[in-house]
């Protein structure tokens, strides 16, 4: 069976709120000013040291930022499954798709997190691999753990796709020769069609069906 490749946060799961709330838990822990939601749903997609540098920087405060991650970290792998649920048709949509292909998670959220949230929702068996944004030297866009994933099992990794929602699985899409859906219900606003090409659109879980 050929492989196919998911992204998780804004594809497979809606992560967004206790990611905020946990960023924000963080700031008021360290006494600085909360952030919108909004705002930060803008970063995530490039993996958590990144997200926190582009909320640190909104701050001005750069100096605490090695406590700061230690604390998000701690306090996130607490309440990474308060509000976290699948996407309203993702059971379904794995169901079908398994059948056709061998799936797998390429994601930038660490590594830890995403074995604890695949694990708790109860998905954990669709996927013959998941990888994290810690789990190779390099995460997405490099091409890496396409590679990685593609050595370690054996894969044919001819006319393969991603499924995601960020600029990185479109780069990273591109990178290896794969084709990209794109998951309009994700993190990202529609504008990111402005500046990128993707071979589908889907609009929720269960259109992958009907393209897969």
């Amino acid at each position: 069976m050929k492989p196919l490749f998911f992204d998780l946060d804004g594809t497979l799961i809606d992560s967004k709120l206790d990611i905020a709330n946990s960023v924000n838990a963080a700031l008021k822990y360290f006494d600085l000013k909360p952030i919108k939601n909004e705002k930060i749903y803008e970063f995530v997609g490039t993996g958590v040291r990144q997200l926190l540098v582009d909320c640190l920087r909104l701050q001005g405060k750069m100096d605490v930022f090695d406590d700061f991650f230690e604390y998000f970290l701690n306090y996130y792998y607490q309440h990474l499954l308060d509000n976290t649920v699948l996407y309203d048709g993702v059971l379904e949509m794995l169901q079908y798709v398994r059948k056709k292909y061998e799936l797998f998670v390429v994601t930038n959220k660490s590594e830890i997190f995403a074995y604890k949230v695949v694990e708790g929702l109860g998905i954990d068996g669709y996927f013959k691999d998941v990888v994290g944004g810690d789990t190779f030297n390099n995460k997405k866009p490099h091409p890496e753990p396409i590679e990685k994933l593609s050595k370690k099992h054996k894969l044919s990794i001819k006319n393969s796709f991603i499924v995601g929602d960020s600029e990185s699985d479109i780069e990273l899409a591109k990178s290896v020769g794969f084709g990209i859906i794109w998951a309009s219900y994700g993190f990202r606003d529609v504008s990111i069609l402005d500046r990128y090409s993707v071979d589908f659109v889907v609009n929720s879980p269960k259109e992958l069906i009907s393209i897969l």
